[in-house]
């Protein structure tokens, strides 16, 4: 019997320490680049000794991997008013400055270079789609309307993916307009 409740106290550190190091990853990440989220960045961060991330995870594919397989999206969601407009509208405008505001594009710009590539990358890329979506497909729920994931994306997302990584500094993205077309839509 102590030898069970002694693997179940064991099994909580070590649940601890996994998301110790993956909400540091997280942060690291977004903040820094991908190029910074390495084994001997994240022991110094959360002190957990390098042995033991590295025993977790062999390479920072299997960790980033993982940091996106995990992610909340709901924290990263704007504040909901439940007027349907207004809610996509301040979601999107989170979105675009998030990505003005962090390393996210240069993220997504990995994951997309990776993805053909590497299984790993693709399920990152995959995931990260997901945890971009997700709180617009929720606005949408909220609100009794039904969207394809695919034109969620097409339609909302890779327009103020696109202004960010190609026309940033030139002009001031819509999101309205972007809304209000998906509102429409189509013709």
């Amino acid at each position: 019997m102590a030898q069970v409740a002694n693997m179940e106290k064991q099994d909580a550190r070590i649940t601890k320490t996994r998301q110790k190091v993956l909400d540091a990853g997280a942060i690291v990440l977004f903040t820094d680049g991908w190029s910074e989220v390495t084994h001997l960045r994240l022991a110094k961060e959360t002190g957990v000794a390098r042995g033991t991330i590295y025993r977790h995870w062999p390479t920072i594919d299997d960790l980033i991997v993982e940091i996106f397989e995990s992610c909340d999206p709901a924290p990263y969601a704007a504040e909901r008013t439940r007027e349907l407009r207004a809610d996509m509208i301040a979601e999107l405008t989170l979105l675009s400055k998030n990505l003005a505001s962090s390393k996210l594009g240069d993220v997504i710009l990995n994951a997309a270079r990776l993805a053909d590539k590497n299984a790993m990358m693709a399920r990152v890329h995959s995931a990260m789609h997901e945890i971009i979506r997700q709180p617009v497909l929720a606005i949408l729920s909220d609100h009794g309307l039904k969207a394809e994931r695919e034109d969620v994306g097409r339609t909302l997302i890779a327009p103020i993916l696109y202004h960010h990584l190609f026309l940033a500094g030139q002009m001031q993205i819509d999101i309205e307009s972007i809304v209000d077309r998906f509102l429409l839509g189509p013709d």
